[in-house]
């Protein structure tokens, strides 16, 4: 996986409840907002323009008049005066023409000279009533309306009827006179029928022309004719809502917004961060592992310390990559510091050092924060003769083992060496030149030795201490540290003597549980003292040191002698202590009759929910008091 994907992770991981946030609050309140809205109705009323629809052969001049009339009558429809008239005809006084727009959509269909109006209302009778009001009033103020362009049209009808009549009663009388000439004998007679023969043609003739122009006038269409051709009815559903689609939305802006606001802080932000195990190292400085971030007390006392499996399993790996980079397995002088304040140094040291007390190593933790010393403090010692008496030669030097200014801190192999009363000038107590020597002996006395120094960045004192360390383990708070002063640490801290002798660990860093191995309980304890009566599948075990499903199916099978109440397996301590004793070596009680079998359970109070590890940390994450 590379650096960049890594980045993108973890800025993922650590902004994932702000992502959450700007999604969640925009999608809850735009559905808390569309659910106070009621449901809309909507109700359509189409009306005509023109009349070309009723004519055989319309005139496309007059059907490209009648659709920019539509159009000015789509515009009409929401204006002022229409609206005011549509509101006095209906009674809306608890609204104004403004408002009554805003419900009010039009629509013109060109091809067919149609013009639907479309009015939006929560009420569907309203919606419908103010539709064919809308629709009326259009119609009334149109300069033809349908009704009297119908009636003028039924007068030329009749009109055109009569004359039709007229002309075929003198095709008649034409025919039967011209019918009638042959037999006429008479110049006289002849003379004064083709003079009535005459008249008829002419008044014939009059009735033709006055009929081709009344139906001229009759075919004749307005393109300025409004009628209402759909009225508009009740609707019956609402409209559909998106309440859906307008939630998600908000929430992809919400959340589309928090990612841009994360992307600037990442990109201007400067601090160092733990990427994974994927990352091996920084600005070309190893990483060696990671101190996870732990709930310290008020106390800070480092045998009241509580860690998860996963936190111990992490400083282990932590030691193990240190140990791994020094001769025979052995890191020798290895000085811990950090580029500021805070970091997390001194407790980077006091867990080291008992992780590697518990290898069976003997381990000095050296107070060289002669400024600000609190080492002793985590081992709950007074801060005495120590450091700052040997190199000023107030203390000398010792030559036997245990030197008197070395402390028990109640770990096996582990050792004090504290700061000392501060002194004016710590630096220059180290360049006195006692400083080599003492280092020198302590080593030679013990097989690790651990300085915890001053930050880098704040006193010349971790430069000066880097001068006698075969490691440097440069502590960077997760979050906090910048690389910049990293980079200038490195500068700082790599004088060339040993390549590769500087390594990076990351404090502070939360870890989760599935992250690492974690380990199973063990049976241990001197007595069964407050363990009940009847244990349950955890309590079993825990001190059979397996997983629950395991005791359940030995339970279920009848390996192991169990009562089932409801949904609870109860285990008898008696019986428990009969199965485990053909698996575990169990001393004979105080007390118990001659040939019994007493199996030892811990109590409670020593066994917290699992047993001890092997590195001085319990399963739980207490620090296990040893022997001094």
């Amino acid at each position: 996986m590379s650096k960049q994907i890594a980045r993108y992770i973890g800025a993922v991981k650590r902004w994932w409840w702000l992502f959450v946030i700007s999604a969640l609050i925009p999608a809850l309140l735009t559905g808390f907002f569309f659910s106070r809205r009621p449901d809309t109705y909507r109700a359509r009323a189409t009306l005509v323009i023109g009349s070309s629809l009723q004519n055989p052969n319309p005139d496309p001049w007059q059907l490209s008049v009648a659709n920019n009339l539509a159009n000015a009558y789509a515009r009409l429809a929401r204006e002022g005066p229409v609206l005011e008239a549509v509101i006095a005809q209906l009674g809306l006084v608890d609204r104004r023409p403004e408002q009554l727009a805003a419900q009010i959509a039009t629509r013109v269909y060109p091809e067919a000279q149609l013009l639907e109006i479309e009015v939006v209302d929560t009420n569907p009778r309203a919606a419908a009533l103010i539709a064919n009001a809308l629709a009326d009033e259009l119609v009334r103020r149109s300069p033809v309306s349908q009704e009297d362009q119908a009636q003028r049209q039924a007068f030329i009808r009749r009109q055109l009827d009569d004359l039709e009549a007229r002309i075929e009663r003198l095709d008649e009388v034409i025919t039967e006179l011209q019918t009638s000439l042959v037999e006429l004998t008479s110049a006289a007679e002849l003379e004064e029928a083709q003079n009535r023969l005459g008249q008829l043609e002419a008044a014939k003739a009059d009735h033709q022309a006055t009929y081709a122009s009344l139906l001229d006038s009759y075919r004749m269409e307005s393109p300025n004719v409004v009628s209402l051709f759909d009225p508009a009815v009740e609707p019956v559903a609402p409209l559909p809502r998106r309440d859906k689609l307008f939630i998600a939305v908000a929430g992809v802006v919400g959340l589309l917004l928090a990612a841009t606001g994360v992307f600037l802080i990442e990109y201007m932000d400067d601090a160092v961060r733990w990427q994974g195990r994927w990352e091996r190292e920084m600005e070309g400085i190893p990483i060696l592992g990671i101190v996870p971030k732990v709930k310290v007390g008020k106390s800070a006392l480092a045998t009241s310390l509580r860690f998860r499996q996963v936190e111990i399993e992490a400083i282990r790996s932590l030691r193990t990559a240190l140990m791994r980079a020094g001769q025979d397995q052995r890191p020798g002088v290895v000085l811990v510091t950090s580029p500021g304040v805070g970091e997390g140094k001194t407790f980077t040291v006091t867990n080291l050092g008992m992780s590697i007390a518990t290898t069976g190593l003997r381990v000095i933790v050296v107070d060289a924060n002669m400024r600000s010393p609190r080492l002793h403090e985590w081992f709950d010692q007074p801060n005495g003769r120590g450091l700052s008496e040997l190199l000023s030669g107030e203390a000398t030097i010792p030559t036997s083992w245990p030197p008197v200014e070395l402390r028990a801190t109640g770990i096996n192999n582990l050792y004090l060496l504290p700061s000392g009363r501060p002194p004016a000038d710590p630096a220059a107590l180290l360049t006195v030149g006692q400083l080599v020597p003492l280092i020198q002996t302590l080593r030679e006395y013990a097989d690790v030795v651990l300085i915890d120094s001053p930050a880098g960045t704040v006193a010349p004192d971790a430069m000066l201490l880097a001068s006698v360390a075969e490691r440097v383990v440069l502590v960077c708070c997760e979050g906090r540290t910048r690389r910049q002063s990293v980079v200038l640490m490195k500068e700082v801290l790599s004088d060339g003597r040993a390549e590769g002798r500087l390594g990076i660990a990351f404090a502070r860093v939360k870890v989760g549980g599935g992250q690492l191995y974690g380990s199973t309980a063990r049976l241990l304890g001197p007595d069964d003292a407050g363990w009940p009566v009847m244990l349950t599948l955890a309590e079993a075990a825990t001190l059979l040191g397996v997983s629950k499903a395991t005791v359940g199916r030995w339970c279920r099978t009848g390996r192991l002698p169990a009562t089932r109440k409801r949904w609870r397996w109860l285990i008898p301590r008696e019986d428990l202590k009969r199965f485990a004793a053909a698996y575990f070596e169990v001393p004979e009680a105080a007390g118990a009759e001659e040939g019994g079998l007493e199996l030892a359970l811990p109590t409670r109070a020593e066994m917290p929910p699992v047993a001890h590890s092997e590195d001085g940390l319990d399963e739980a994450g207490e620090v296990v008091d040893s022997p001094r």
